[in-house]
């Protein structure tokens, strides 16, 4: 008698080991009428390869307030995936397409859309497990000419690095400097939305903050005084 095959289903947020891969996982378009952007998935598997798919609102990003809320109405699709559903034989690949139908908003709208695989019923002649690694690719749709601003707030003895633009920023690098000929290093990294901000460890007050950041297309470095 055939026994079942126990199916773990595991989501990331990246890159990992998989029968599956997609060649981005982070996605910038213009909040323009059917403004378009392609996500492909391959199946370097020996099986065939089935994805479903499912789009994810992110609400108030970067906070203590952030929710991950599906998109499950029609008139809630502002983001739209095509096909929702796919097929993939072995070796193959599928293209998906990302499609915006929203215009003239004032700060970027963040959506997160996942590559699932899935498998109905698996039998083997022995007990075991198959892993399927599911992928959440982060799409952005940004207001034309949106740009991020970066500003320092101080709160009594805490600063705060804050974005009060209409996209993120990803932070890259921050030192603080006495002068220009003294820089030190600040532990301080990772994307800042529209609206939020970042505690800075500082043991020292005086001289100014240099922080590079990344907004999906370049790099610059901006000099914030304390």
């Amino acid at each position: 008698m055939k026994k079942l095959l126990a199916v773990l289903l595991i989501c990331v947020a990246g890159p990992a080991w998989s029968a599956m891969s997609l060649d981005k996982m982070i996605v910038h378009m213009d909040a323009i009428p059917n403004a378009r952007e392609d996500i492909v998935v391959y199946n370097p598997d020996q099986e065939t390869l089935y994805v479903q798919t499912e789009v994810f609102r992110v609400d108030n990003p970067g906070t203590e307030d952030e929710k991950l809320v599906p998109v499950v109405n029609p008139e809630d699709f502002k983001l739209l995936i095509s096909p929702s559903k796919a097929v993939i034989p072995a070796g193959a690949q599928k293209r998906f397409r990302l499609m915006n139908v929203e215009s003239g908003i004032e700060r970027e709208r963040v959506y997160r859309v996942t590559f699932k695989p899935v498998v109905g019923e698996i039998t083997t002649e022995a007990s075991g497990l198959k892993v399927l690694v599911a992928f959440q690719a982060l799409i952005f749709v940004q207001p034309v000419g949106g740009s991020y601003a970066l500003q320092l707030e101080h709160s009594g003895d805490q600063i705060n690095l804050k974005n009060n633009g209409a996209v993120n920023a990803e932070i890259i690098g921050v030192q603080h400097c006495v002068s220009e000929q003294q820089c030190s290093p600040v532990e301080l990294a990772g994307r800042l939305y529209p609206g939020a901000e970042k505690p800075v460890p500082l043991d020292k007050k005086g001289g100014y903050l240099e922080v590079r950041a990344f907004d999906g297309d370049k790099s610059e470095t901006v000099k914030l005084p304390l």
